[in-house]
């Protein structure tokens, strides 16, 4: 009974309690709304496909992972979000340029289809460098509800570090998407896509290590 009575409990707390199961079916509605008709599909309709993708995967994750220490009404876990969803918003479109073929066959107009492979480049670009440059930025800007603490309260100096290296890997991985644009749709997984997921996973270790060490 005292089992079941607190399960009731935290079923029926206020929405307030229940923020990372909420932050989850968000990524998960998104899910829908990227890949199922009946919910818009956003993958055939250009930027907010990347929109669609990076919101939930690259923002609301983040946050979800957050609330399980600590309460995401605050600016801190968005600032996060931030920086990795701004990264997502280009670079997941390093996967389109080889399935272009199959997309337009099916009716989405994703950056490649929509704008041809130099044009989607040269708009997804500096989606791999500026958002690592906003590290070492909200590493030292205020928070507007606590001035004392940054926006970023992990290691200064890692954080700073790890935005420097990857905006860094950015540079060369741009420098990959551009010298043949052409290639990006003949290749079925372009450098540039390993790359992508690299800087990802990077990007999570480091920021993990700038908040514990």
């Amino acid at each position: 009974m005292p089992a079941r009575s607190g399960l009731l409990a935290r079923a029926t707390a206020p929405l307030a309690d229940h923020q990372c199961f909420l932050l989850f079916l968000g990524g998960l509605l998104a899910t829908l709304v990227y890949s199922v008709p009946a919910f818009g599909r956003t993958k055939r309709l250009g930027i907010w496909a990347n929109v669609t993708i990076a919101i939930p995967r690259g923002c609301l994750l983040k946050v979800a992972g957050w609330t399980l220490v600590a309460s995401a009404f605050s600016a801190e876990p968005w600032a996060i979000g931030s920086v990795f969803g701004l990264f997502l918003l280009g670079a997941t479109s390093t996967k389109d340029f080889s399935d272009a073929e199959g997309d337009r066959a099916g009716g989405c107009e994703t950056l490649p289809v929509k704008y041809g492979n130099s044009k989607a480049v040269t708009i997804i670009s500096p989606f791999f460098v500026l958002p690592w440059l906003l590290m070492p930025v909200l590493a030292r800007t205020p928070d507007p509800a606590a001035p004392v603490h940054p926006l970023l309260s992990g290691n200064p100096v890692l954080l700073t570090a790890l935005g420097l290296l990857l905006a860094s890997w950015g540079v060369y991985t741009v420098h990959l998407l551009r010298r043949n644009p052409d290639e990006l749709a003949t290749t079925e997984n372009h450098p540039s896509w390993t790359h992508m997921y690299l800087m990802l996973m990077l990007a999570q270790l480091g920021f993990a290590a700038a908040y514990l060490l």
